[in-house]
């Protein structure tokens, strides 16, 4: 596996970095991870659960730029932990090659689903920017709920450039708008099996966390969890 590092800085300030894993390498990758980084708060104990909306336009704009490999994309989705969570976070990631940018709001449950249905003034009439804009988005490219995606995260953080590594596995998931809903019917994406790693920095990865991943024999990875998704039920 081969970790880049020498790419120039952009506006877009985080590098994001995905690889493909079997679940020999992912045990591996975690046995190696515990032993280098700490653990982040919410993955203490274990995997935590994470439940993403994703919303395209009609034209699947966002689907057909991951698969025809353009540089500048985007993603909008709804994001939440827990299926009884009061609120949900309407997010909006950028990416220009292998660097991203996220930002995102908190949305509370009933305007979440109010979202869903397709109500967007009330995102516009908000006074912060993030809203706005991702307000706009939805009205202007007629964005529609197109595909939920389950799976279980495991992350690894460290002070220095912001590093931050993920472990998904479990990937899961359904032609559903149904959010909040922990009884959707879900399939296994990759025949259940596969595990992705992400790795995330600000301008460059530290040699040690370098050479650690690179013992972990990953497949370099361009397709995201959305794609993959939308390739498998649709």
């Amino acid at each position: 596996m081969k970790i880049a590092t020498n790419t120039p800085a952009l506006a877009v300030d985080r590098h994001e970095e995905k690889f493909l894993l079997n679940p020999g390498e992912a045990a591996l990758a975690r046995a190696l991870l515990d032993g280098a980084l700490h653990r982040d708060r919410h993955s203490e104990a274990g995997a935590y659960y994470i439940r993403s909306l994703y919303f395209d336009t009609p034209f699947d704009n966002d689907y057909a730029d991951k698969v025809l490999g353009v540089s500048d994309r985007r993603k909008v989705r709804l994001r939440i932990y827990d299926h009884a969570a009061p609120t949900a976070r309407l997010e909006l990631k950028e990416k220009q090659g292998i660097y991203s940018h996220k930002t995102g709001v908190t949305l509370t449950r009933a305007e979440t689903e109010a979202l869903i249905a397709g109500e967007r003034d009330f995102l516009l009439a908000r006074s912060d920017a993030a809203a706005r804009r991702a307000g706009n988005l939805l009205v202007q490219e007629a964005r529609r709920p197109v595909v939920l995606v389950d799976y279980e995260r495991t992350a690894w953080t460290m002070p220095v450039e912001r590093v931050r590594i993920t472990l998904d596995e479990h990937v899961r998931a359904a032609k559903s708008s149904a959010l909040f809903d922990g009884a959707v019917p879900m399939v296994g994406v990759h025949s259940g099996s596969a595990v992705i790693l992400e790795v995330k920095y600000d301008h460059y990865l530290p040699g040690h966390i370098r050479r650690l991943l690179s013992a972990v024999q990953g497949q370099n990875m361009s397709i995201s969890k959305y794609a993959a998704a939308r390739e498998f039920l649709y």
